[in-house]
């Protein structure tokens, strides 16, 4: 792999280094660039869909993927403010399964996180109004977006009164 693309404890998840330029004028971050990816991995950049959510601080937006003929991989990144991102690997072949990764995601570092298939992805927003853009390898397909409840696979959110969706609330509980 390039040295701009980085491997997890996690199969397959990548923390991917975009383009940052920074002049008396401001910035240019470019967190995504399909030539310049093409030329270094073999890891599928062709991208559907991208979606912005914007989030007030101590919101859990968790953990969600997308299964059967829509399950895609995910490129996430950090537009603007501040989000701690957690992804659990819950495909049951593989090596990593049960295991879960964290790493804070900001607006002023251009990285991206390359997320496979199969692996739930879900964060928790560090500053109010942070922006995650999301680039998905699938269109959302409702039927097929589900996924596990935030609090049921061992990982320590450090927070007692998270704001979270019914939807959220609701998801059935993660067991090995």
């Amino acid at each position: 792999m390039n040295s701009r693309i980085k491997t997890t404890t996690i199969d397959g998840l990548y923390l991917i280094e975009g383009l940052n330029c920074t002049d008396y004028r401001g910035s240019l971050v470019k967190p995504f660039s399909k030539l310049f990816f093409d030329e270094i991995c073999d890891i599928n950049l062709d991208f559907k869909e991208t979606w912005f959510t914007k989030s007030h601080r101590d919101v859990i937006r968790a953990m969600h993927l997308q299964i059967g003929d829509s399950a895609c991989e995910k490129l996430v990144s950090v537009i603007q403010g501040a989000v701690l991102d957690v992804i659990l690997d819950i495909r049951k072949d593989s090596l990593t399964y049960g295991e879960y990764f964290e790493i804070e995601l900001h607006d002023d570092l251009p990285f991206g996180l390359y997320v496979p298939k199969g692996c739930a992805h879900g964060y928790k927003v560090l500053e109010d109004n942070s922006i995650t853009m999301y680039m998905a390898t699938q269109v959302n397909v409702p039927k097929d977006d589900v996924g596990i409840r935030w609090d049921s696979f061992g990982y320590d959110w450090k927070i007692t009164n998270p704001i979270l969706s019914e939807k959220d609330k609701g998801l059935p509980l993660f067991k090995i």
